[in-house]
This record gives C-alpha cells, sequence and structure tokens, in this order.
C-alpha cells in the first residue's frame, strides 16, 4: 500500500507536470506574496469579490450594491461569479490572494483536463504531457491570467468536451457529469468563453459520432445522430436549471442593458484578430511587447496573442504526414486530426471578424454571435485543436534522417534570421522597424534550439523527451510571466488621500478613459505604477474598497437608462445633483467637491407624469428641471413581491407638511418593493432614472428592500434541478452496483 502513491505519480506524471508547470511559471502569485492587479484585477474582480464576501460573510446573498453606479445588482452580474463554487476560498483568504491563486490553479486545472483528454486518445505520455503543457501555458489562457473569468472558465472546456464523448453511449451517469461540468463552466462567470466551449464540445460529439458511424446506413447515421444531439441538449438544459439561480437574475440584467438583443455591430468587431499578428504566432514580439514599453501593433498584445511554443508547433505540423498520410494510423486517430485542423482554420478564420466576410455573417445569421465583443477571443479553438495536435504529432514523432535534413537546414535558416535581426537592431533607427528586427532575433534563437533539438534526437528520445518539455515550459513560460505584471498585496490596503466624506464620487468619461489606459493601464506598456497614486485616482470600481459610493460604474452589462442618463449627465450640473454627485474626481489625486442642496433622498412635494421614457428624458433634461422642488414620474407596472431573503434595504424617517413623494436617487430596477410604514407602497419610476414612492402628510418611515422574483424562482428551479441531480446520481450509481 505504501507504494501506491509513488505508482500513481510514475503512472500520471504527464498530469503532474501539466498541474505543477503553471505554479511553477507563477510561483510569485502563490507562494511569492504577489498578487494580480493589472486593469480588471484592482478595477473589477477584487472589488466584486470584496462586496460580494461582504454579504456573504453577514449572511445575506450580494443582490445590489449601492456602491457603484448609483446603485446596481450584484449577484446579477455573471462576471461576479457569486456562486462558484472555488470563490468560497476568497472567504478564507483575503480575496485579492484568493483571486490571484485561483487563477494559476485554474491553469494547472485546464492542464490536468487536456492531459486526460489526450490520454483518452490513446497517446503515449510524452504525447499527454505535451498536450497539456501546450494548453495550460499557451498564450491565450496565460496572456489572459489576469481576467479572471476567461481564465476559469476556460478551465473547464477540456473536461467539458472529455464528458461529452461518452454522450454517443446514451448513459445517464454520463448525462449528470456532463451538466454537472457545463454548470460549473456557466458559474464560473463568462458567457462568451461557455458559449464556445458548447460549440466546440458539439462540433466535436457530432463529428465523433459521424466517425463512427460511417459505414452504416443513411437512416441510422441519421438517428445515432439525433440520440446524441438530444442526449448533449439534454446536458444543457440539466445545467441551466442548476444555475438558474444565477442565470435568471443576469437574464433580467441583459434585458435592462443595451444589448438585450444584440451588441452594435461595431461593438461586436472590436478586437478582432489583425491579419498582421499571425506572424506572432512563430515571433511572438515582432510589434514589440508590452513588457519591453514598445508594442505598436494593431489593439491590445493580448487579444491576438496566439503564440503556442515553437516545439509542440513543429509537432502539430507533422500530422499531415505521420498520421493523415500513414495508412497503419488509426481511424479514430486519423478523423481526430482531420477535425482538429479544421477546428483550428475555422477557428482563426471566424477571429479574423470584420477582416473577412465570415464572422459578419455569423453575426447576422447565426443565433449566439451577435451578443459578444472581441472576435480574437474565438482562437481558443486553436489552442484546443493545436494543443491536441502537438500531443497527436509528438506520440508518432521519432527521430529520422529525413528530419535530420530539415533540422539542418532550419537551424542554418535560424542563425541567418537571427543575424539579420541583430543587424537590424543596430542599424534601424525606426522603433518600428527594430522590433522587427528584435522579434525576427528572439524567434529565432528560439527556433534554434527547437531545431537543434530535433537534430540531436536520439532513438532512444526517453532523456531527450524531459529536455523537450523543459524547452516548451521554459518558451512558454517566459512569455506567460512577463504578460501579467504584479504587485504586493497591500496596495489593496492602501487609504486614498482625501477621501469625501458624503455623496457620490464622480469622475467623466474622457478623464477615467485617460487615467485608465493613458496613465495607468496602457495597451502598449507595462509601466511601473505607484500603489498609492492608483488608490488615489480613486478609478471606478476601485473606490468600493474604501465603501466610497460613486456614480460611475465599470462593469460589462449596464442597464440602457443609465448608459443615457450618465452620458447626458456629463454637460448637465443638475443631473449631477440629481445623482448626489457631491466630487468630481479629476486626474490625477485632485477632488473637486461640489456644493449640492439636492440628496439622495429628497422629498418633493410636486410631480408630472411624463408618458413614456422619452417623455421623461426631455423632462428631465430640461433647463427649467428642478429636482428639489418637483418629481418627474413615468407609468410603470404594479410591483411584484416576492421572497424577502434579507436583501439590501434602505429605511429612512420622513417627515412630510403635506401629501408629496419620497425620491431615491438611486436606479430604478425590477425588484425593488417599497414600504410605509410597514405598508406596501407602489414604486414609481421617477426623473427617468431613480425611484419615488407616495407618502402623505406627516411623520414616516419609508424603506426600499430589494427582493428580485427573478432569485426567488431561480433558488426553486436550482434547489430542484440540484435535489433532482442528487437522486440520479444514486439511481445510476445502484443500477452500476446491481450489475
Amino acid at each position: 500500500m505504501s507504494r501506491t502513491p509513488k505508482l500513481l505519480i510514475i503512472k500520471y506524471w504527464p498530469e503532474l507536470l501539466s498541474a505543477l508547470a503553471p505554479v511553477i511559471v507563477f510561483w510569485r502569485l502563490v507562494v511569492g506574496g504577489q498578487v494580480l492587479y493589472w486593469a480588471l484585477p484592482s478595477s473589477q474582480f477584487v472589488p466584486w469579490r470584496v462586496l460580494a464576501n461582504d454579504a456573504l460573510l453577514e449572511g445575506r446573498l450580494p443582490l445590489w450594491t449601492p456602491l457603484v453606479g448609483m446603485g446596481a445588482p450584484l449577484m446579477a452580474n455573471l462576471q461576479s461569479a457569486v456562486f462558484y463554487p472555488p470563490n468560497l476560498l476568497a472567504l478564507l483568504l483575503p480575496p485579492e490572494i484568493a483571486v490571484s491563486v485561483l487563477a494559476v490553479l485554474h491553469l494547472s486545472f485546464a492542464g490536468v483536463g487536456m492531459a486526460r483528454l489526450a490520454r483518452r486518445l490513446e497517446l503515449n505520455d510524452f504525447g499527454v504531457a505535451i498536450t497539456g503543457l501546450a494548453f495550460c501555458l499557451s498564450s491565450y489562457l496565460t496572456a489572459r491570467l489576469w481576467f479572471i473569468t476567461i481564465n476559469n472558465a476556460m478551465a473547464w472546456l477540456p473536461w467539458i468536451v472529455l464528458a461529452a464523448s461518452p454522450c454517443a453511449t446514451l448513459k445517464l451517469k454520463d448525462l449528470l457529469i456532463l451538466s454537472a461540468l457545463i454548470a460549473l463552466q456557466l458559474l464560473a462567470g463568462h458567457a462568451q468563453s461557455s458559449f464556445y466551449t458548447l460549440l466546440i464540445a458539439g462540433a466535436r460529439l457530432i463529428w465523433h459520432s459521424f466517425a463512427q458511424t460511417r459505414k452504416v446506413p443513411a437512416a441510422d447515421f441519421a438517428a445515432k445522430t439525433l440520440r446524441v444531439s438530444v442526449m448533449f441538449g439534454l446536458a444543457l438544459a440539466f445545467a441551466l436549471c442548476l444555475t438558474a439561480v444565477q442565470l435568471l437574475p443576469t437574464y433580467e440584467l441583459l434585458r435592462q442593458s443595451p444589448r438585450a438583443d444584440a451588441a452594435e455591430y461595431e461593438f461586436a468587431m472590436t478586437y478582432s484578430l489583425w491579419p498582421w499578428r499571425l506572424f506572432t504566432f512563430i515571433a511572438p514580439n515582432f510589434f514589440g511587447h508590452p513588457a519591453d514599453h514598445n508594442y505598436w501593433g494593431y489593439a491590445t498584445y493580448w487579444e491576438d496573442d496566439g503564440y503556442m511554443g515553437l516545439l509542440p508547433l513543429m509537432f502539430a505540423l507533422c500530422i499531415p504526414y505521420h498520421v493523415l498520410r500513414k495508412s497503419n494510423t488509426e481511424y479514430a486517430l486519423r478523423t481526430t486530426s482531420i477535425f482538429l485542423l479544421a477546428l483550428a482554420s475555422m477557428s482563426i478564420l471566424l477571429a479574423l471578424g470584420n477582416n473577412t466576410p465570415v464572422y459578419p455573417f455569423f453575426y447576422f445569421y447565426i443565433p449566439g454571435f451577435k451578443l459578444f465583443q472581441a472576435p480574437a477571443r474565438l482562437l481558443i479553438g486553436y489552442t484546443f485543436a493545436l494543443s491536441l495536435l502537438a500531443g497527436i504529432g509528438a506520440d508518432a514523432w521519432k527521430a529520422s534522417e529525413r528530419k535530420r535534413y530539415w533540422a539542418r537546414l532550419g537551424i542554418a535558416g535560424s542563425l541567418a534570421m537571427m543575424g539579420l535581426g541583430v543587424a537590424g537592431m543596430f542599424v534601424m533607427t525606426d522603433s518600428r522597424a527594430s522590433t522587427f528586427a528584435s522579434g525576427v532575433a528572439g524567434a529565432a534563437v528560439t527556433a534554434a534550439v527547437a531545431f537543434i533539438l530535433v537534430l540531436t534526437q536520439p532513438d532512444q528520445p526517453n532523456r531527450w523527451r524531459w529536455v523537450a518539455l523543459a524547452f516548451i515550459t521554459l518558451d512558454l513560460g517566459l512569455a506567460a510571466v512577463r504578460l501579467n505584471p504584479t504587485t504586493d498585496r497591500a496596495l489593496y490596503q492602501l487609504q486614498p488621500a482625501n477621501l469625501p466624506a458624503t455623496g457620490r464620487l464622480y469622475q467623466y468619461a474622457d478623464d477615467e478613459y485617460r487615467v485608465k489606459f493613458k496613465e495607468f493601464f496602457r495597451f502598449t506598456s507595462f509601466d511601473d505604477i505607484d500603489p498609492q497614486t492608483l488608490r488615489n485616482s480613486l478609478l471606478p470600481n476601485l473606490s468600493v474598497l474604501n465603501g466610497a459610493p460613486s456614480a460611475n460604474n465599470f462593469d460589462p452589462l449596464l442597464t440602457a437608462r443609465y448608459v443615457r442618463f450618465v452620458e447626458a449627465m456629463e454637460s448637465s450640473p443638475q443631473l449631477l445633483n440629481l445623482a448626489d454627485v457631491k466630487t468630481l474626481v479629476k486626474p490625477l489625486q485632485i477632488i473637486t467637491p461640489r456644493s449640492v442642496a439636492t440628496t439622495r433622498l429628497r422629498v418633493v412635494y410636486q410631480a408630472r407624469m411624463a408618458t413614456d421614457e422619452e417623455a421623461a428624458f426631455a423632462a428631465v433634461t430640461a433647463p427649467t428641471f428642478d429636482p428639489d422642488s418637483e418629481a418627474i414620474l413615468e407609468p410603470v407596472e404594479s410591483s411584484q413581491s416576492g421572497l424577502a431573503l434579507d436583501p439590501n434595504h434602505f429605511t429612512a424617517q420622513v417627515a412630510l407638511d403635506r401629501d408629496g413623494w419620497v425620491v431615491l436617487s438611486d436606479v430604478y430596477y425590477p425588484g425593488w418593493r417599497a414600504f410605509v410604514d410597514g405598508q406596501p407602497q407602489p414604486i414609481l419610476r421617477a426623473d427617468y432614472l431613480f425611484r419615488a414612492v407616495a407618502v402623505p402628510a406627516g411623520q414616516h418611515t419609508v424603506t426600499f428592500e430589494y427582493a428580485p422574483p427573478s432569485v426567488t424562482v431561480g433558488l426553486v428551479i436550482s434547489g430542484a434541478a440540484i435535489i433532482t441531480w442528487m437522486v440520479l446520481w444514486w439511481m445510476s450509481k445502484t443500477s452500476n452496483d446491481k450489475r
């Protein structure tokens, strides 16, 4: 028995290597006391985690936050990932540490999943290890390490594809496992990643079904494909039920947003893969690098980053010769290789976005593609396919004189390119041209080492394989660690200077953009950032860490009315007053107090009823509108009651000289209800964006309570689905035991 763990390590060393490699590369985040901060961790993910933790530790669901966007739903924001089980670690560790550690562990989880998928293809240990390493250290994942939800969600991709394969067997246990994995990915918080995962898993499942039934009649093939599709659909439907408590509030928020039906075309095409960046799939620094402060390519470095390492690419490129050409190759491996080559090609074609007519066609005619931006993220298909192709190629890779011949040519070519690159670095005076030279020189060095490895491969390559794996880890690891600036966790503990005591903060859109993307988080350069200066900036949503309410909200989903109101507020002091903005944050560290009579809670005695949204907006933006003396009301449906889940409350004591209205400058949103002296009263939409309730003369207690029916219904559906899942799992286990 004492030898069992050792034997398991020996048997599953490729999986262990895939799990350890990211931990070694990002050791500073795991055990070095460093944390992620660049861009989204500090402006979204850590603040959201802090808000969620505060609510959960108080024993309530984090339904709403008054600290951003004049009040906004928190749990309904899918990327807050409130119900994602691994995020419970943030209740035990400081949120900034938990977020950073989990990002690395998800890379390890992704690598193990790909290794298991490669093992399903019956590859040798070397091929399994290559597959796991290539995926978990791929630039697609590591360049987005700080984009926590993409990183977390994509880690489930290989596991879902692995679990989807047995759908062809139509077993209940397989369906339950697949549904649970899809549910976990949905809860990880990035709908776009889940959508692409389902496309890849579904396409592979149909292809696998087609390959298995190649010699059967067309009718049998159609029936088998239908059964497989139904099983996959049932697993997806079950997963949607399991996650209803998250998805229903998110859907409610989506319906309130400008992206309710589709993202605008120009927005959706943002971050299309720049065709010239295909050069960087071989020479990653061809257009410079943010860590070298000289990147000048189109848009961002990381969105178009498809570097997979030169040695894995060599292994993958041998597929047509070693696998497809040889007649003795197993049929399953041959068909899988064809599918992966097709997936990689289609992925790149779609990732090019508006640079070809293909993605626009999908945008207009294929459901789902209208909802997301950044077509370059479809490179996940290329990343997934190339990782497996590299493993398949490595499995078939053997030393030969032909390979040595091409390796000698490759070494000679690499040395020549290295010489040209080094010469160009000294000769070229144009800064952009010099990045070509340095990028070519760097890639040539890597290529030379890769070709030397090919040249020196012995007939019995056991030790050689370890050297190859170490080279891949070093190659991809160096690329990965340079794309993820870290800092000491003290950043999140600092107190900003001159933090205002009352009212909301607001930073004009141009100022916010300039401070965020020109001063701190520049796309072209990872500059050293002084933590105190960053905290003093009070950027949204960083101010949440200090409990300072802000009228800004840095969130992928915002309500359409909020967006329109804020755009008008940019040039309207009276709307700033209406939003209870008492402090303007100017770049950098300059805080301008405003003298504002209007407060967050107001009593008004006059009201006008607007006929519709447009009329209300025209009224509140009119120069004559005085929010302290009147309210602009709109007809709305009666407030719906729901199960009170200890939600956020706002309670105030008010005294009215005569009948009037109490107006709260917090965003009107479905699910809020009001009580006057404990008696329910309908909430009115006031002043285009906010909430009001009619109150009679005298002293009264007014309470606004957030109890969204979407959460209640979601809890019921998810609870029933979880119980059903457990019962079915027990039944499947019992059935297997009897057999």
